[in-house]
């Protein structure tokens, strides 16, 4: 009865770990599989809703191109981070301070990306956008602010 009755206070210790996007690992495999489909339709001119994340890696130097869902902002670009933070994208854009995002058929310089509130970023969606943000349970967001061309 001792041991038992001390579990509960224990519960604390054991909390659940916060819930992972909900379909974060099947998008993750999707998006693998149909970036090569998607990356030649993120940031064209008629395609408001994916950008492309031009960045270089922070290791090795190299330049990638990466499609991400994005809306732009007055000063800047709201971004889902869909498959969390420890993405490569981010963690070089975080690493070299910025890079360049292409939206609409134009590129934009960007500066270092500063993570902000779901509900913040959630008011730059469209209504079916947030509904499927919610859905997917995505609370990871930043803000790309824009920068000078000069960098």
């Amino acid at each position: 009865m001792g041991i038992l009755s001390n579990l509960g206070d224990m519960a604390p210790m054991f909390a659940a770990p916060p819930a992972e996007p909900r379909f974060g690992g099947l998008l993750r495999r999707v998006a693998r599989r149909t970036s090569g489909f998607t990356r030649p339709l993120a940031g064209k001119r008629w395609n408001p809703i994916f950008a492309v994340v031009l960045h270089q890696g922070r290791r090795s130097g190299r330049r990638y191109a990466t499609p991400v869902a994005a809306r732009r902002l007055a000063g800047g670009f709201v971004v889902s981070l869909a498959f969390g933070a420890q993405v490569d994208w981010y963690r070089n854009l975080q690493a070299v301070g910025g890079g360049w995002i292409r939206w609409r058929g134009r590129d934009y310089p960007i500066g270092a990306p500063e993570r902000i509130a779901p509900q913040t970023a959630l008011a730059a969606f469209n209504p079916i956008q947030r509904l499927a943000l919610r859905i997917g349970r995505i609370d990871g967001y930043i803000r790309l602010p824009d920068a000078s061309p000069a960098r």
